[in-house]
């Protein structure tokens, strides 16, 4: 049945949320700000609202001491929410993106009662486009018993599967206000280093896939020289950059030739200009965008993704230091079991070789006692770091530990080297 898509205020919309609803929202740039403010400023009247969402860029105030009778789950956890999960008013979910768009969506197990959207103007038609964040928002909203729209002028009119019409939506505020941004990241001299090395990994021709983050940033800017290319899944402001120079043409894809098929952007002005009504971005949910199967069509699919850890057998960590969860499985795991079933794919992680400014060697013998594997061994395929790309696919155990023991930090060479004196 067709909705009112009704105009309201900020606290008449947010009004229509009761105690204990479960609400979805986008993440990142995307976010709805004012419509997160009001909640939170009626936080006292939906005592045990649970917000669910991922990737925030900000200080999370719903999870604020002042808005204590708010709950929050999450399948991307940060240190920003440790004081509000020791309160007991936050939870965990260890899930990759792929399965986010089943589990939080109508008939999953975190079902949203309600899903606020962030979305340009309706058009001619009475179609609005979700814009930046489309990956789980859309799916989500397209079954949701209650969705609330926050329209924005500021937000791009992307392409693709991005949108929802005016008869899917409930109800509606408009909010002239620009998007939360995410500024390019400073990319030092071992990012650099980490980004030569990857690209080196990157054939022409090939599709990329990358994350957020200064190595991301620094492998986008060593790609500038390479023949077409696409992108696939995030667009950051180096995006652009790379379709200016002419590397990025989506040319040789087996499927949406000439377009880049993109779940979320994160950027700033100059990303969501570039996005605007542009063909060359399609946008899509993240259970096409993440489908390992439809990923592994793509050929020369590169997947580069990021770790705090990797062991001398291949295992990753990119979410727990121990077992402290600190961050999120994301699509690691989609993009790594795709790359690897591609014809002449790669799965690169990359990695600086120490943490804590150089007092820790960041692969290790073994993963940290309760540490989560968020890529396992079987599918280790790459790891970069400053000191060059280790292969690791179809190597035994002790190939495997010679290979990461020669792009290791040189003054963790020796530790690291009596993991070679057992029995091959």
């Amino acid at each position: 049945m067709p909705r009112a898509f009704v105009p309201c205020s900020l606290a008449d919309a947010v009004g229509r949320l009761r105690p204990g609803m479960k609400v979805l929202l986008p993440p990142a740039c995307g976010e709805p700000v004012a419509l997160v403010s009001e909640i939170c400023r009626q936080a006292d009247r939906l005592r045990d609202l649970t917000l669910l969402g991922g990737i925030h860029l900000g200080d999370y105030p719903w999870a604020q001491p002042v808005c204590a009778a708010l709950r929050y789950t999450t399948w991307h956890m940060s240190p920003r929410l440790e004081e509000a999960r020791r309160r007991g008013r936050v939870e965990f979910v260890p899930i990759r993106y792929f399965d986010v768009t089943r589990e939080f969506v109508a008939g999953g197990a975190w079902a949203p009662d309600c899903v606020l959207v962030h979305t340009a103007p309706p058009d001619a038609r009475g179609y609005l486009s979700l814009g930046v964040a489309v990956g789980v928002a859309l799916p989500a909203a397209r079954r949701a018993s209650l969705v609330i729209a926050q329209v924005n002028p500021s937000m791009p009119r992307t392409l693709g599967n991005a949108f929802l019409h005016r008869s899917q939506v409930d109800a509606w505020v408009e909010v002239d206000a620009p998007l939360l941004p995410y500024p390019p990241p400073t990319v030092g001299e071992v990012e650099r280093a980490i980004g030569r090395h990857v690209a080196g990994l990157v054939p022409d021709g090939a599709t990329v896939q990358v994350g957020v983050g200064a190595i991301p940033q620094a492998v986008l800017e060593a790609l500038a020289d390479h023949k077409d290319l696409a992108l696939h899944s995030l667009l950051v402001d180096a995006s652009v950059t790379l379709v200016e120079r002419g590397a990025v043409t989506n040319a040789l894809k087996r499927f949406h030739r000439g377009r880049m098929d993109i779940a979320e952007a994160m950027g700033t002005r100059r990303l969501f200009d570039f996005l605007h009504e542009n063909p060359m971005v399609s946008m899509d949910s993240s259970e096409f965008v993440h489908d390992p199967s439809l990923v592994a069509r793509l050929d020369r699919f590169v997947a580069i993704n990021s770790a705090l850890e990797v062991d001398l057998t291949g295992q990753v960590t990119a979410e727990s230091l121990g077992p402290r969860q600190v961050a999120g499985i994301g699509g690691q795991f989609d993009f790594v079991l795709g790359a690897r079933h591609s014809e002449g794919g790669r799965a690169v992680i990359a990695l600086p070789s120490t943490g804590r400014d150089g007092a820790v060697s960041r692969i290790v013998p073994h993963l940290g006692t309760g540490a989560a594997v968020t890529s396992p061994r079987y599918l280790a395929d790459w790891v970069v770091t400053e000191y060059g790309a280790a292969e690791l696919r179809g190597k035994g155990a002790r190939g495997r530990a010679e290979a990461l023991l020669a792009v290791t930090h040189p003054r963790f060479q020796g530790e690291l080297g009596e993991a070679l004196s057992g029995p091959s």
